[in-house]
């Protein structure tokens, strides 16, 4: 049950900032995978921000498809050994299922001269939220956006590590202002920004502040007025 990949520190990069830092909800500490036998999925989410990323594996073996879990703290060894500044090496990764002695599964991953053996944690793998159908129904909706939404600056920032390559472009929609903004890096990455609504709080921020469109008219009309040339009279 193995898969081979040639940037899996890319995407460790990707998906990294999405990962939720709260270990009291260990299905979303760390990164999910997700083998179907034509393609690996990986994904990350903090319940704000949702990164998904797909690479063609195809499973030559025939082997059923499998679900594993990288815990947050298991990342850590992950990049120590295999540093994300490394050239471009095959990268392969062994699912092995519960058994006996390994309940939640083990992953095994090899360079062909290092090897890290880590636990699957199937548990939490089957805990992951369900991706599918929230993607699905961002993807699906058609770009509407009439009136002004809110987003996070400090979570825009994190699709900076989306682009794969360099200076990929992003692409951006949402079908509303209440609706989450869908996020695209190429054909491979897409993402789920939620909107700040009113009596959100966005953790680590003071209160929200939501600026509609005609008070910033308003405040920036004097400023943005075309001055007009030469002198006028005003009264005395």
């Amino acid at each position: 049950m193995s898969v081979t990949l040639t940037d899996l520190p890319t995407i460790i990069r990707q998906l990294t900032p999405h990962i939720s830092t709260d270990d009291t909800l260990p299905p979303i500490h760390g990164i999910y995978l997700e083998a179907t036998g034509t393609h690996l999925f990986a994904a990350a989410t903090d319940r704000y921000t949702f990164a998904l990323t797909r690479r063609e594996a195809p499973n030559t073996s025939g082997s059923a498809p499998w679900k594993a879990f990288i815990a947050r703290t298991d990342l850590l060894a992950l990049r120590a050994l295999f540093p994300t500044r490394r050239r471009t090496a095959d990268l392969t990764l062994t699912y092995n299922r519960p058994c006996t002695r390994t309940r939640d599964g083990g992953l095994s991953i090899s360079d062909g001269n290092r090897s890290l053996t880590l636990s699957a944690n199937v548990p939490l793998a089957s805990g992951f939220p369900k991706w599918r159908p929230l993607f699905a129904a961002a993807l699906a909706a058609e770009p509407q956006l009439t009136d002004e939404a809110h987003y996070s600056a400090a979570f825009l920032a994190r699709w900076n590590h989306a682009p794969a390559e360099r200076y990929e472009p992003l692409t951006l929609w949402t079908a509303g202002p209440d609706k989450p903004l869908l996020v695209a890096a190429g054909h491979d990455f897409l993402g789920l920004q939620m909107p700040i609504r009113p009596g959100d709080h966005v953790p680590g921020a003071p209160a929200t502040q939501r600026h509609d469109r005609n008070a910033l008219r308003t405040t920036w009309t004097d400023t943005l007025a075309v001055a007009t040339s030469g002198r006028r009279l005003t009264a005395a």
